[in-house]
């Protein structure tokens, strides 16, 4: 819209709001009224008419109409007739025109929670979809002997109620470590290894009381074992508030890998800009430490410890 339309429709919308204000004047014009008080109620109905014709682009935009878009001889004349009607019914009108503003405003909070709502439900299916990735690498990855997990052989002979020689802990190994299952039965082990299955269970379960091994149940019932090559693996952390957080998933990853598991929760140790500058913020930390999965939460100013 240019300049010279834009000054049309200022016109049209105060002569519309006067017209409109004088005629509901004098249509319900009372003689008994002092002079005093007729000029009272003059001017209120004419500000009312006024305040109802200058909503009408506001009513229009509320409808999706683009009749201001191109203001035409056809388009102004229809402009003004909505000025007009809205200044005649002006009470009505901004009612009307108050009442479709409350339901879109309605509308907009739904469709933001609604979203909201769907961006954490996707941020969740997201982590899940990362955690099960994660741990179907580390399910796969072949593991050498240089990079077995620290403590498997002394957490074998550490077990106190039942003894093993060197060579059945080579065994054992071995058959945990196997490259034609990420997942093992004791029966399984008990197979390959020749040792007894109750032992190799009792066993299996004291790895995974030292957090060295994990157990999970299979479709059938079926107890499946595995060890764990990282005792602590981090899955996701993010530090901020809620709605303004910044994604540190690596760092405390880094922290890790370098055998550090605690420091000072701030913006400088985990070298990342304040994303929340003056508010107190929170470090979250989603993770596995030896074979429990754990949420956990540290506040501003305080040491993070991932045990």
């Amino acid at each position: 819209m240019n300049e010279c339309s834009q000054t049309y429709v200022v016109i049209i919308i105060l002569g519309s709001g006067l017209l409109g204000g004088l005629t509901n004047y004098f249509m319900l014009y009372d003689k008994s009224l002092t002079t005093r008080e007729q000029w009272i109620k003059a001017i209120a109905s004419v500000l009312l008419s006024l305040c109802a014709s200058l909503t009408v682009p506001l009513f229009l935009q509320i409808l999706s109409n683009n009749l201001l878009d191109s203001l035409t001889f056809k388009n102004g004349l229809i402009f003004t007739g909505f000025c007009v009607i809205a200044s005649f019914f002006s009470k009505r009108f901004l009612e009307d025109v108050y009442s479709k503003l409350e339901r879109l405003n309605k509308k907009i909070d739904n469709t933001r929670e609604e979203t909201k709502d769907k961006v954490e439900s996707m941020t969740k299916k997201t982590d899940s979809v990362i955690k099960k990735v994660d741990d179907l690498e580390e399910s796969i990855e072949s593991i050498e002997d240089g990079e077995l997990p620290s403590g498997i052989k002394e957490a074998i002979k550490e077990n106190k109620s039942i003894s093993f020689k060197d060579t059945e802990v080579e065994k054992i190994i071995e058959s945990l470590f196997s490259e034609k299952f990420s997942l093992r039965t004791h029966d399984g082990i008990a197979k390959q290894t020749n040792l007894p299955a109750d032992k190799i269970k009792e066993l299996l379960e004291h790895l995974v009381d030292r957090g060295l091994a994990e157990k999970k149940v299979s479709s059938q019932g079926k107890d499946l074992w595995r060890i764990l090559k990282y005792p602590i693996k981090i899955y996701s952390a993010s530090y901020g508030v809620q709605g303004k957080t910044v994604d540190v998933t690596n760092k405390i990853k880094d922290l890790v890998s370098q055998g550090t598991y605690e420091g000072p929760v701030s913006p400088g140790f985990l070298g990342v800009e304040d994303p929340a500058y003056g508010i107190g913020k929170v470090l979250k930390i989603h993770c596995r430490i030896y074979g429990k999965e754990k949420e956990l939460s540290f506040f501003d100013g305080h040491t993070f410890k991932i045990v």
